[in-house]
């Protein structure tokens, strides 16, 4: 695939992939996830540059239509995203890798300082409805959320209602009685869900102080319910503050998704409860 079928923003004075990945080779696999990428005479900074192994070109089209979609609201100015200016991945000895290549935001990272604004910014992000109902990031990946060990799931959804079979499933195998009904919620629509809320995903441009969201690896597209359950799992402090600003729905559902989500701790890797037609798609 190349950067016009994915209607991503061009930029003429890129280098090609292949000095792209050059460049991540010489940066390493270790320690760092992005560098900013210079011009040819290596002095003005063109582009940021995200790679690793789980990043993907559907997190990119992901980021992409969360930046168009911000800019055609009244209240743009309230939180960017940068627009990506290609994708794609290549294999390495060892594993996949992804490589994002998107605007520059010249600036510092949020602090706890910034929490009522990186609230308003999540409220924003959370109203913003996918084009489909097909969960996970745009095009189709594992789903990234708190919900799962290690945050990725064990197989990929090509519908709510694997998702909702899934999670019944598991509460089934607990022994749980209760069962949940995302189909329903999701017939309006599939919205953003933000579970990685820690300030060094939010940055302000130092030229004008706007405020950018950074990173979208584990931001998909969910029934609006999976962002309570993401508040109510997460661990991290600068998110709860941020959760108690924002105002979400916290239907009956989310205690016993929680509670599936818990049982699913004890149980590793391993995949638990996977209907039978999910596990033949993903053998």
């Amino acid at each position: 695939m190349t950067t016009t079928d994915y209607d991503f923003l061009p930029n003429s004075i890129l280098p090609d992939r292949d000095a792209i990945i050059t460049k991540c080779k010489e940066a390493g696999f270790c320690g760092g996830t992005g560098f900013p990428l210079r011009d040819a005479n290596g002095e003005a900074i063109i582009a940021w540059v995200k790679y690793g192994p789980y990043v993907t070109v559907n997190e990119a089209r992901t980021q992409d239509f969360a930046s168009k979609e911000l800019a055609r609201t009244p209240d743009f100015a309230l939180v960017k995203a940068p627009r990506v200016f290609d994708a794609f991945q290549w294999e390495h000895p060892a594993f996949t890798l992804g490589c994002i290549v998107m605007e520059y935001v010249d600036g510092s990272d949020c602090g706890p300082v910034d929490v009522d604004d990186v609230a308003k910014a999540v409220q924003r992000l959370i109203d913003i409805r996918g084009p489909d109902l097909a969960p996970g990031h745009i095009g189709g990946t594992l789903v990234h959320s708190f919900f799962f060990l290690d945050w990725v799931a064990p197989a990929r959804y090509t519908s709510v209602t694997d998702l909702q079979d899934h999670i019944n499933n598991i509460l089934k195998h607990k022994g749980d009685s209760r069962r949940v009904d995302i189909v329903s919620e999701a017939e309006n629509g599939l919205f953003l869900c933000p579970c990685d809320i820690d300030p060094g995903n939010f940055r302000r441009r130092s030229i004008d102080g706007q405020l950018f969201a950074l990173d979208f690896g584990a931001t998909c597209l969910l029934p609006s319910s999976f962002f309570a359950v993401a508040m109510r799992l997460s661990e991290n402090r600068f998110c709860r503050k941020v959760a108690q600003r924002v105002t979400y729905n916290e239907p009956e559902d989310v205690s016993a998704i929680v509670a599936a989500s818990y049982y699913l701790v004890q149980f590793g890797a391993q995949p638990v409860a996977l209907p039978r037609r999910l596990q033949v798609a993903n053998t």
